[in-house]
């Protein structure tokens, strides 16, 4: 058929209702095995593409769930930082079978999100990053389940939570570099500024005290979770000398550092060891390989996606809270001394 193919076109091929075909496309179990299977048959060969928006007005149900980046630009986060495209990747992979689009917007103010919502018609919400209060008070009343990735605030009665244990992780790393005889380690991220920066910290902090070892202020560098942020300060830690060993919040932002340091001639692990957080792809693509902290960024999107098909599709009650185990993967940027 040329034109476009509807319900009433299947019926007439199959001599059947179309309540009969609306039945089968719906996955409503009120047909036999043997007509579900003729009317599949029949889909497939007349090429019947299912009208979504005529659906969403039937069964008020887009088929679309919305994920909220903490970026102000997207596509610049795809390309700057891998960790996006692993979590949706993971995102992708959980409701691929379920027949949902996936909505993508960047940061939102607290009006805005709630109108997002009702204009795109969401069936869920899926929220990566920290959020101000006011925005999440904003939505927690909305009739869409939300999942909030990467929230570390005690929100388990009104959303559904998925997050990894940052302060753990980073402890480990830095309790990696202690036991292979650093004692001046340096922390690189954004702790002022980023939640998810602030437990890494917490933990890079822990593991100094447990071991005895003096903090000090200079030892912090602040900057930000791109490439770009880690290739700029590379110099400015080279510079000042004051540390040989140094843990990253984010791997990117590690690989940045380490290619601008062995631009100036320096070694890596020889003349500074360094560990990056979240063990994306590159991590084990660069040279020397990157030691990280590993945490699963696509089972974290896939989780995270998971929860809102349960819901969805299974009319699960309740909330959900997730804390996956992050772990570390030595490879060849740190300097073992034992």
């Amino acid at each position: 058929m040329s034109e476009k193919v509807s319900i009433y076109d299947i019926a007439k091929h199959l001599n059947i209702s179309p309540a009969t075909v609306s039945y089968v496309i719906n996955g409503v179990d009120k047909v036999s095995k043997k007509t579900k299977e003729e009317v599949l048959k029949a889909i497939d060969e007349l090429g019947y593409v299912p009208n979504y928006s005529a659906r969403a007005v039937a069964t008020g149900k887009t088929h679309l769930i919305g994920v909220i980046l903490p970026v102000d630009n997207a596509s610049i986060a795809f390309l700057q930082n891998p960790f996006y495209v692993e979590f949706l990747g993971g995102f992708e992979k959980a409701i691929e079978n379920y027949n949902y689009d996936i909505c993508i917007a960047v940061y939102k103010k607290e009006t805005d999100v709630k109108e997002w919502i009702k204009k795109r018609g969401l069936d869920g919400l899926a929220m990566l990053g920290s959020y101000e209060k006011k925005v999440l008070d904003s939505i927690k009343d909305t009739s869409i389940p939300i999942v909030l990735t990467d929230e570390y605030s005690d929100l388990k009665s009104d959303f559904n939570l998925v997050k990894s244990s940052d302060e753990d992780g980073m402890f480990e790393a830095t309790k990696y570099l202690i036991d292979n005889g650093f004692n001046r380690i340096g922390f690189v991220g954004y702790p002022s500024k980023y939640p998810v920066d602030k437990y890494r910290y917490k933990g890079y902090l822990k593991a100094l005290k447990e071991a005895k070892i003096e903090y000090k202020d200079e030892y912090l560098y602040e900057t930000g979770a791109t490439f770009d942020e880690g290739y700029s300060i590379g110099e400015k830690i080279i510079s000042n000398n004051n540390v040989d060993a140094i843990v990253c919040s984010g791997d990117i932002l590690a690989i940045g550092i380490m290619k601008k340091i062995m631009e100036l001639g320096f070694d890596i692990p020889s003349d500074l060891s360094i560990i990056g957080y979240d063990d994306i792809q590159d991590a084990n693509f660069v040279y020397p390989g990157l030691t990280t902290v590993h945490q699963d960024i696509f089972e974290k999107g896939y989780r995270s996606a998971q929860i809102l098909i349960d819901i969805l599709e299974n009319n699960r009650k309740g909330t959900s809270s997730i804390n996956l185990k992050p772990y570390l993967v030595k490879r060849n940027s740190v300097k073992e001394n034992k």
